[in-house]
């Protein structure tokens, strides 16, 4: 391994740790991803646009400590043109202005992408997206709720996304899989059949993991 190598890799570890203290202990280390979040936060209270925080963010605030590249938030399709113009009041930068509401930002390097309610998350998906009150996020900016943070991964027909679900299973309890069940359920058969199959994945790696000694 180069200096290089090494350098790269240290740099890499060192903004995981900013992103995670971030989520698990806001502001406290007033790092890039606090200040995105901040910034997400005054504009989602000050404006009266709900903005739910999914995707990785969320991945790591139900227990899977993952590096992600941005902040997933979604906000109602009637705030899409207000989001855009304003923005840069809040030091936003507007990266791409998408006639269908999936605007990109970007704040001090952080990106932000939204995610629009109503739109369809895949070109197969058999649902919408939800809307930051049925996930959870009645006003301000919040975490989606764990079922509603899953509905979304399950929509997005990506695998990578699916295995986020798993590591997040993984260190759920059985109560709170019930519960996320049961919402699902009211969302899609072919959801549920999918969150059941993640359920039992989850389940056998958690057994391997134990019979070689924890997880790695």
């Amino acid at each position: 391994m180069t200096p290089t190598d090494v350098r790269m890799i240290s740099t890499a570890l060192a903004k995981l740790e900013r992103l995670i203290a971030a989520v698990d202990y806001p502001g406290q280390e007033n790092s890039e991803f606090d200040r995105a979040l901040e910034a997400l936060g005054a504009l989602a209270r000050k404006e009266g646009i709900p903005l739910a925080i999914i995707g990785g963010m969320a991945a790591i605030k139900y227990g899977y400590k993952r590096y992600t590249k941005d902040i997933d938030v979604v906000a109602a399709r009637r705030h899409s043109d207000t989001l855009i113009r304003v923005a840069p009041t809040y030091g936003i930068k507007v990266i791409r202005h998408d006639p269908h509401g999936w605007h990109k930002f970007e704040y001090e390097g952080v990106r932000i992408e939204v995610v629009p309610e109503g739109a369809k998350p895949s070109k197969d998906a058999p649902a919408t997206i939800p809307g930051p009150q049925q996930l959870g996020v009645s006003e301000g900016s919040g975490y989606a709720s764990l079922e509603g943070w899953i509905e979304t991964k399950l929509g997005s027909g990506r695998v990578f996304d699916r295995g986020d679900v798993v590591q997040v299973l993984k260190k759920t309890d059985p109560d709170t899989i019930e519960k996320a069940r049961e919402h699902i359920s009211k969302v899609h058969s072919l959801y549920l059949r999918l969150l059941d199959e993640l359920i039992v994945a989850a389940e056998q790696e958690k057994e391997q993991e134990a019979e070689r000694g924890g997880p790695r």
